[in-house]
């Protein structure tokens, strides 16, 4: 920004972030997983992960937001049904670091995307 030292930024609030790049569902990045990357126990999630998992908060929450109630339900209900399955493959050694691949942040990220849908109580408060 204009007159800002090279060490300063802009504190921005999530609606001016979401506004001065765009973080919005209707834009969101498209994912595409690679099936042999993911535990064969997992591989049936791969479209929910495909639409869910996505990396930036904000768009990932607008998402969220913005899905219809029966959405939001499934992704909940897919998520708690196989739990244990994504505890020992996200909880596992891949867990450690230091890099991931794509499919395991974007089934991390669709697990976040069900943990604030619940959290916020988006499948409640819908028709």
């Amino acid at each position: 920004m204009a007159g800002m030292k090279k060490d300063e930024f802009e504190l921005l609030s999530v609606e001016e972030l979401r506004q001065k790049y765009g973080l919005t569902a209707s834009n969101r990045p498209v994912v595409r997983l690679n099936s042999d990357r993911v535990p064969e126990a997992l591989r049936h999630l791969i479209p929910f992960a495909e639409i869910w998992g996505i990396k930036d908060d904000i768009t990932r929450d607008d998402m969220a937001r913005t899905a219809p109630k029966e959405a939001i339900e499934d992704l909940k209900r897919i998520v708690e049904r196989n739990e244990d399955l994504l505890d020992d493959w996200l909880a596992g050694p891949e867990a450690a670091g230091p890099s991931f691949s794509e499919e395991y942040l974007a089934f991390s990220a669709m697990r976040m995307a069900a943990d604030f849908a619940g959290s916020c109580g988006l499948d409640t408060r819908r028709k």
